[in-house]
């Protein structure tokens, strides 16, 4: 096979013949379930990442709460010197 029959595909069947296209469709589907399961495979959890806000957010509502808490003690403590 020469570079000239290469380039112009002659190793692959190249017309619109409905089995080439089945062909092609089959291969197209095993490369995108290839893929997608590589990429489930790579990807991180997001499990981990939603956790991570809900504890950042329940930081931040516990901080709050310690503030308004603080807060509180300090203005009786104010009042009382009153």
């Amino acid at each position: 096979m020469t570079q000239g029959e290469r380039q112009n595909y002659k190793w692959r069947p190249n017309d619109n013949s409905s089995t080439t296209r089945l062909r092609y469709d089959l291969e197209a589907e095993h490369w995108y379930k290839s893929f997608k399961n590589a990429e489930l495979k790579h990807k991180p959890s997001s499990i981990g990442g939603e956790l991570g806000v809900i504890v950042i957010l329940l930081q931040l509502l516990f901080s709050l709460f310690v503030l308004v808490v603080l807060g509180l003690i300090k203005f009786l403590n104010w009042l009382t010197r009153l």
